[in-house]
């Protein structure tokens, strides 16, 4: 699986495979896309319903070229998990994202499990979840 060194909205650069400690949903979105703040109510219920030290969320913003529109997306849609800048060709390239929201599900190995590139439901969110988390 792809990592990267990548800024968070305050600029700080971060290794992301440092953060994939655990069960881990990288959520790929960007400012301007519907769909994808649907699903950021979805994802903070599934931390709550599945706990934040059996599960990890990050979101990488595929607008984004550093920290502010980082900073605008979690500010006005209410992101609350870590999200990094990704408007990058070697990130784009490496995740083949061609549009979003596309969810990639990594287990605690740091193997993706499975990966979703459209909008998804609530009970499928909670399947792949439970997929890697056998809760």
């Amino acid at each position: 699986m792809p990592t990267f060194v990548m800024v968070d909205d305050n600029d700080k650069k971060t290794d992301i495979a440092t953060l994939i400690d655990k069960p881990t949903i990288i959520y790929f979105t960007h400012n301007a896309c519907h769909y994808c703040t649907q699903i950021i109510a979805l994802l903070k219920r599934a931390e709550e319903k599945f706990g934040n030290k059996n599960l990890r969320i990050i979101g990488i913003n595929t607008m984004a070229k550093d920290g502010k529109l980082v900073k605008a997306y979690k500010k006005e849609l209410g992101f609350v998990f870590p999200m990094f800048a990704g408007n990058r060709p070697d990130v784009l390239a490496a995740y083949r994202i061609n549009y979003v929201p596309v969810l990639v599900f990594v287990d605690a190995n740091k193997v993706v499990r499975n990966i979703v590139g459209h909008y998804i439901h609530e009970k499928e969110l909670h399947d792949h979840i439970r997929s890697l988390t056998n809760k």
